[in-house]
């Protein structure tokens, strides 16, 4: 057992947990509610990390402005409350590197943008127990892109920041992980769509599985 004084936090959605479908679905009922075309899976994954508006943006496009936006934003959250969780799986390797870090006494935790209630609920639903800490989009007056959210679980954590791994797959979470003084973690296999340029976002490392993690968590130690 390696017992090591280290840490690892995670962004939620495309990094540990495909959460895609279920946002997915709740984007094509509102679509569905107002008489517009639904989207189809390869349409809204590249966009599932950009939260409600950005889902939104993508199904109503240029008529977006034509449409209540807090109605929209309102039935979307209400059938994603509902049905959070119902097709949402832990990326390939997950249940793996989980297993490692709990046998290897590495503490873990989740900081997201995605609000603390949904990631909760997910949480719940696919029985993450070992996640020591939860920190979501409206835990605290910031979100990434700023650091304050992970220094803060560090902090929880009782671990230094330059200690801490931190996985994400989109630029606001490599940017927020950089800024915190962390070492980060591409997830190449989450929500990246074609125009993303990850290569200039400068993380320390590039996984393609979660799994993957493991061989720089042994090397680091």
């Amino acid at each position: 057992m390696l017992k090591t004084n280290q840490a690892v936090l995670f962004d939620l959605d495309g990094t540990l947990v495909d959460t895609a479908r279920d946002l997915g679905a709740a984007l094509n009922h509102v679509l569905q509610l107002h008489g517009q075309p639904v989207t189809h899976y390869e349409q809204y994954r590249p966009v599932a990390s950009h939260g409600v508006r950005g889902l939104l943006q993508l199904g109503f496009g240029h008529s977006l402005p034509d449409y209540p936006y807090e109605l929209l934003r309102t039935q979307f959250l209400d059938h994603y409350q509902l049905h959070n969780g119902d097709t949402s799986l832990l990326f390939p390797g997950g249940a793996e590197l989980l297993t490692y870090l709990r046998e290897q006494q590495i503490p873990w935790g989740i900081v997201t943008n995605k609000p603390y209630r949904f990631a909760a609920q997910i949480c719940r639903a696919l029985q993450l127990s070992d996640c020591r800490i939860l920190i979501g989009g409206d835990s605290l007056p910031v979100r990434k892109p700023d650091p304050i959210p992970l220094w803060v679980a560090a902090h929880q954590l009782g671990i230094a920041p330059a200690a801490c791994w931190y996985l994400g797959d989109a630029e606001r979470d490599i940017e927020a992980g950089r800024r915190a003084g962390m070492r980060t973690v591409l997830a190449g296999f989450g929500y990246l769509a074609d125009s993303d340029q990850p290569e200039l976002w400068q993380a320390d490392c590039r996984i393609d599985s979660l799994l993957q993690l493991t061989d720089f968590l042994h090397k680091s130690v």
